[in-house]
C-alpha cells in the first residue's frame, strides 16, 4: 500500500462493490449442504466414486464461509452509519435502494449516495488490509 500515491476512488469503489455482489452468494455457497447421498458401499460396482468432488465441495464451502466471515469483519470496522448502509445495501437478502435507506436513517436519498460512497471507500481500507485499494 502505497500512501504517497492518490487513492483512484473510482477503481477501488469498483473492486469494492463486487466484493460485497459476492457476499450474497458466498453466503449461500457456505450454507450448502454437503452430503453423502448416494454413496452407498457395498461389493458390487456401481461407478466410480470420486473423493475429489466431495473434497473440492468441503474446500469451497469452507473457503466461501471464510470469505464471508472477512466481509463482515471489514463492515463491523466501519462507522455506525456507514455500517448500516452497507448492511442495507449489500449484505441483507433483500436489498435496499437508496430511497428506503434514506427513509430508514432519516437522510436525502442523494445524502445515502455520498455517505454510500465513503462507505465503500473505507470498507476497501478494512477489507484484508487494503486489499482492493488501488492507487493512482
Amino acid at each position: 500500500m502505497d500512501l504517497t500515491r492518490p487513492l483512484d476512488e473510482k477503481q477501488t469503489k469498483s473492486n469494492t462493490r463486487k466484493i460485497l455482489r459476492m457476499y450474497r452468494q458466498l453466503e449461500r455457497q457456505a450454507g450448502k449442504r454437503i452430503t453423502l447421498a448416494g454413496q452407498k458401499i457395498n461389493d458390487m460396482p456401481k461407478g466410480q466414486f470420486k473423493p475429489d468432488g466431495l473434497e473440492n465441495q468441503i474446500i469451497r464451502r469452507l473457503d466461501a464461509e471464510r470469505e464471508c466471515l472477512e466481509i463482515l469483519e471489514a463492515v463491523e470496522r466501519l462507522e455506525d452509519r456507514e455500517k448500516k448502509i452497507i448492511q442495507l445495501t449489500y449484505l441483507l437478502a433483500t436489498q435496499c435502494t437508496n430511497y428506503k435507506i434514506g427513509q430508514e436513517l432519516k437522510y436525502s436519498e442523494r445524502s445515502i449516495e455520498r455517505f454510500k460512497s465513503r462507505a465503500l471507500i473505507q470498507f476497501a481500507y478494512a477489507y484484508k488490509n487494503g486489499e482492493l485499494l488501488v492507487w493512482k
